[in-house]
């Protein structure tokens, strides 16, 4: 699995949570969903063999030095930051869902700072770290496990999802096969299970797992038969185009989709939420009409991002990271196609300027800590002659 191109996940993630929409939205589901994976489709076809970066050892003095890092990048989210530790399912159970509810009910329409950015980016850091344990001593290889788990435990959140998708990322590894492929799943599923008992999901015998499958069809046949209104096609290009300009920088409003239906849908005359609902990535693709040609241009945006992402992670041979992205642009689909597009674009920035240095930390400074002595030297003042 983890060498499947990330391009066969998007379509298996489109088709999960698009063609089972036919029930609440008829043929039209089924037309749109063929629309958006075609150019996927077309992506993954056209995309030649990457390149593949030779494999460098990483010393244990550069694991130390990344370990130094990662405590300091997370101790400073969890204090001033995105605070994640706050909503952590297993800290606090289901209060942490009611602390992420109104955070974003309070970030409504803004964009994300530099904390929500660098959390984006960093999304695939530990299973990075997690792919280089293979190129360092023993010790490095348990200073590498450690940021890992202890990223993953921090940017679990309350998000059982993203616990599911982890979970089998890492089991399944670099080397998967069918029975790693059935012990991973087995494990994903049991702590799904886990984390939906801590949030408190699975109270009156209900069951989480069907219960989160089902609801995002019934919320888009609700939305779909609830006059929510529409926009035009450019207006999805629009949100795509604001993704790359950072909100620390530019003031910038959203069109946060998922809020923006829940209220039409709910109740309530304030601008705030109890919960917030989805609606699959058909509910964007129905709202921004003509609703065919926004399916064709979503479709060729993410197969476009998928195949820069895919080539730079087979490039420094990111396997388990790559698995990871693939299954979570297999549930990103249940949501909305603008958070993946986020994703990607985010991992992107990973790939490119981030993840080279962050393996050369070592190095890096000494090369600074040589020109700072050197600069020192060369400035010292020379004793007049007698």
């Amino acid at each position: 699995m983890s060498r499947i191109p990330l391009g066969y996940f998007m379509i298996g993630g489109l088709l999960l949570w698009g063609l089972p929409g036919a029930v609440v939205a008829g043929p039209r589901a089924i037309l749109y969903t063929i629309a958006a994976s075609l150019p996927v489709w077309w992506f993954c076809l056209r995309s030649g063999p990457p390149p593949v970066a030779p494999i460098r050892q990483i010393s244990t003095a550069t694991c130390t030095v990344l370990a130094g890092f990662a405590s300091l990048y997370l101790i400073g989210d969890a204090l001033f930051g995105r605070q994640l530790l706050r909503t952590n399912m297993f800290l606090l159970h289901g209060a942490g869902v009611a602390q992420e509810i109104e955070g974003i009910n309070a970030s409504m329409s803004k964009g994300g700072g530099i904390a929500d950015l660098l959390g984006y980016i960093f999304l695939l850091l530990p299973f990075a770290l997690i792919d280089a344990t293979g190129r360092t001593s023993r010790y490095g290889r348990w200073i590498l496990w450690a940021i890992a788990v202890m990223f993953l435990f921090y940017e679990t959140g309350s998000g059982r999802g993203f616990m599911l998708m982890a979970v089998m990322a890492v089991v399944l590894g670099s080397t998967s096969n069918w029975k790693r492929v059935l012990v991973g799943a087995c494990l994903g599923l049991a702590a799904f299970a886990a984390a939906s008992a801590f949030r408190g999901d699975s109270a009156g015998g209900q069951n989480a797992l069907l219960t989160g499958i089902m609801w995002p069809f019934i919320n888009l046949g609700l939305m779909l038969n609830g006059n929510c209104g529409s926009a035009p096609w450019y207006s999805y290009i629009l949100e795509f185009l604001k993704k790359f300009l950072p909100a620390f920088l530019f003031h910038k409003t959203i069109f946060s989709f998922n809020m923006e239906m829940t209220l039409c849908l709910s109740s309530t005359n304030d601008s705030s939420v109890d919960a917030v609902s989805v609606f699959t990535w058909l509910g964007e693709i129905f709202y921004y009409t003509p609703s065919l040609l926004t399916a064709i241009i979503a479709g060729g945006l993410l197969g476009a991002l998928l195949r820069v992402v895919d080539r730079l992670l087979v490039k420094y041979q990111m396997y388990s990271a790559r698995l990871f992205a693939g299954l979570m642009c297999v549930l990103f689909p249940r949501s909305r196609s603008q958070d993946t597009f986020t994703f990607l674009i985010a991992q992107i920035i990973l790939l490119l300027f981030f993840l080279p240095h962050l393996f050369n930390l070592t190095r890096t400074l000494r090369r600074l800590l040589i020109t700072e002595s050197s600069t020192g030297i060369a400035s010292e003042p020379r004793g007049e002659l007698s």
